[in-house]
C-alpha cells in the first residue's frame, strides 16, 4: 500500500480536482484507491458521496466507481488497520494550512505531491512548503503545475524549471473550462467526457491525457 498526500499551503491550485482525477486514473490502471478528505469543507468527500451517510455506518463509503472508496480524516483514524489492507493507494486531500493535524497527516502519509499554479511569488512559497515536508520526515514526490495556459505561462514555466530542477514533474496540467462542469455533474473529467460523448480528436481531452500522464509518473515512482 502507498499513502500519498496532496498539499500546498495556498488554496485555489486545483488540489481537490487533482485528487479526484488522480484517483480515477489510478483505479483505471487496476488499483484499488481510498480517498481521504482531510479538509473541513469536505469538498472531495461530498464529490464522491452517493448518498447521505447513516449515523454509525461504516467509516469507509463506496462510490460510483468500483475501485474507489471515500472517507474523511476523522472517520479514517477510527478505521482498523486490517480494513485498509485491501487498498493499493490511499490519497489524502489536505487543506491549505499547516496545522499540527496537517503535520500529523503528512507524517502518516510519508509521501507528498504539491500542485501549484505559475506565478511570480510561487517559487519562494514552494520552498517553504518543501522544507516543511522535510521537517515532518516525509518525502517530496514532486511538484506539478496546474491550470497552465501556454500563451501566458510559458516564460514562467521555464523559470520554474530552472529554479525547481528535478523537483518539478514533467506533466503539466492545462487549464480547462470543463473542470467546473464535470464537478457539478459529480464526475471526474474523463468520465464526464465519456458521458457527454465529447470527441477524442478535440483539444478538450488534453486535460484528461495530462492527468493520465501525471498518474503514470506517480505510479512509476511508487512501483
Amino acid at each position: 500500500m502507498r499513502k500519498i498526500a496532496l498539499y500546498n499551503n495556498k488554496g485555489g491550485v486545483a488540489k481537490t480536482t487533482s485528487v479526484i482525477n488522480l484517483a480515477y486514473c489510478i483505479q483505471k490502471a487496476g488499483f484499488k484507491v481510498l480517498v481521504v478528505d482531510c479538509d473541513s469543507q469536505s469538498n472531495c468527500f461530498d464529490f464522491f458521496l452517493t448518498e447521505e451517510p447513516i449515523e454509525n455506518a461504516d467509516s469507509i463509503l463506496p462510490t460510483d466507481f468500483e475501485k474507489i472508496s471515500s472517507t474523511t480524516w476523522t472517520r479514517y483514524i477510527e478505521v482498523p488497520e486490517s480494513e485498509l489492507t485491501g487498498y493499493d493507494y490511499i490519497l489524502f486531500d489536505l487543506p491549505p494550512v499547516m496545522t499540527e493535524e496537517v503535520k500529523q497527516i503528512i507524517r502518516h502519509a510519508g509521501f507528498v505531491y504539491v500542485p501549484t499554479m505559475l506565478g511570480e511569488f510561487e517559487i519562494s512559497g514552494l520552498q517553504k512548503v518543501t522544507l516543511e515536508i522535510a521537517h515532518q520526515n516525509a518525502q517530496l514526490g514532486g511538484i506539478f503545475v496546474t491550470m497552465f495556459q501556454k500563451q501566458n505561462d510559458e516564460e514562467l514555466l521555464q523559470q520554474f524549471r530552472a529554479a525547481l530542477a528535478s523537483q518539478l514533474m514533467q506533466t503539466i496540467i492545462p487549464y480547462s473550462r470543463t473542470v467546473r462542469e464535470s464537478q457539478k455533474a459529480g464526475l471526474p473529467i474523463e468520465a464526464y467526457f465519456i458521458d457527454r460523448k465529447v470527441p477524442h480528436n478535440g483539444s478538450s481531452w488534453k486535460i484528461v491525457n495530462a492527468y493520465e500522464s501525471l498518474a503514470a509518473e506517480i505510479l512509476s515512482v511508487s512501483a
